[in-house]
Parts: structure tokens; sequence; C-alpha cells
């Protein structure tokens, strides 16, 4: 079985049957609740992590001047909008040089990013990158929902000929959420894609933000508008840049 070192390479194939029931739809609906009160939708507005851009998809029937991007050329090749303007690029090295009024990252995109130094070099590019006015929101994963999808540890399925199995796993001590991939193409090539993402705590958030020049507006439980604290399983956090406080 051949080890993947790219995340997504072959997953991508299978990722719209793993999240078939996800409602983008709905997901679009929280988001531009969510962002409404702080830009218009005139706002220039990027994606981290999109994917497969369907979440974009959706959102551009409120904003219509989004920006994509993902790490994957895969994903974001599998695209079913090839209007959207597309961008392939590393999210702790954004290659944009004009403001964006609002930048967001959905399904704790930014736990991938399992190295400090990764995270801390996002946050400043969104320092750099984000308007007078703009506001930057992102959900993430912690420690409690790890500890719900570990009680399903082993998941099979098949999708177009495509045979998998998905195993997840949690270590506490280091604080990473594995997720494990092995897949069977049509042609009976086999593949692994090892997935790792780092579970910071809670508070540990608010001070990488403000180490570089950000500070949370709102924190909510993801899809709602109730207060988040470290006993949440998702959070959704509103962040502007320091400088605008007050």
């Amino acid at each position: 079985m051949q080890k993947l070192n790219k995340n997504y390479e072959i997953v991508s194939q299978i990722y719209s049957h793993l999240m078939k029931k996800v409602r983008y739809d709905f997901w679009a609906d929280y988001l531009y609740m969510l962002t409404k009160d702080y830009v218009s939708k005139r706002a220039k507005v990027l994606e981290l992590g999109a994917g497969n851009c369907l979440l974009a998809y959706h959102l551009k029937e409120y904003y219509k001047k989004i920006i994509p991007t993902d790490l994957s050329f895969q994903m974001l090749n599998s695209s079913k909008d090839k209007k959207l303007k597309r961008v392939c690029c590393n999210m702790t090295s954004l290659p944009f040089k004009t403001p964006f009024d609002l930048i967001y990252s959905c399904f704790d995109s930014i736990n991938y990013l399992i190295h400090r130094k990764d995270i801390n070099n996002l946050f400043s590019n969104i320092s750099s990158l984000l308007s007078d006015k703009g506001i930057f929101t992102f959900d993430v994963s912690l420690e409690n929902n790890s500890r719900v999808h570990i009680k399903e540890p082993i998941r099979e399925g098949k999708y177009k000929g495509i045979n998998y199995k998905h195993i997840t796993s949690f270590d506490e001590k280091r604080r990473i959420h594995k997720n494990e991939f092995e897949i069977q193409l049509k042609n009976n090539k086999k593949y692994r894609e090892v997935h790792k993402q780092k579970i910071y705590s809670f508070f540990d958030y608010f001070k990488i933000l403000q180490k570089n020049g950000l500070y949370v507006v709102e924190c909510f439980d993801a899809f709602t508008f109730y207060d988040a604290d470290e006993n949440s399983n998702r959070v959704q956090f509103i962040v502007k840049k320091q400088d605008e406080k007050n």
C-alpha cells in the first residue's frame, strides 16, 4: 500500500461522499448571519481551506467577490463551479497584495496547522491582509469533538467503485487527532493517506491571535450564537485587527 505525503491527493476522489450529510447551503446562511453586520455585500472575500469550493458556491449568493484557496490542487480542481477564481496556495504564506474585507476558514482547516509557528504565520498573514474594518471568521475543533469522533473509530464504505476505510484516533497527550484513510481504487491500487490535526486549547487561540495583532470580537459554539467555552466541541471565532478595537 502506497503512503501519500499530500493530504487529499486521493481522498479528493471520495470527499463529496464523505461529506454527503453536510448542508453547505445551511453553512453559507450561517456564515452570512455571522458576518452581515460587519461587511457589505460588495465585500472582497477570501476563503482559506476551500476544498471543493462548495461553501463558496453557496456563499456567493450573498458575496459575489469570493476567491477560494486551498493547498490541494486536486480538491480545487474538483469544484463543480469552474467560474470561481480559485488559487492553490498555503494559508501560512498567502500570495495576495490587496486587502480583503472578509476572510474565512471552515471545517477546522486551521487544526491542520500542527506547528505553532504555522498558526502564528497564518494569523500574521491575516493581520496584514485584512482591510481596516475587515473581519476574519474561522472555526476550530476542540478536545471534546475529538472524544466524540473516536467513539466510532473505524468506518468503511464504497463510492463509485472505490473502497475505503477511515480510521480515527486521538492522542490526548500530544493533542494530535489523526484521520487515516486506506483507499482501493477501481484498478485495485491501494493508497494510504494520514491526516493530522493539532487540537489546541480554547485559550491558546486568544493568546496567539493577540500576539499577531488581532482580537476576538465574538466566540460562539459553532452553528449557534451561544457563547463558546473550553468545553465546546467546535468553536466559531470572529476576529478583527487590534488597531480597530473600540
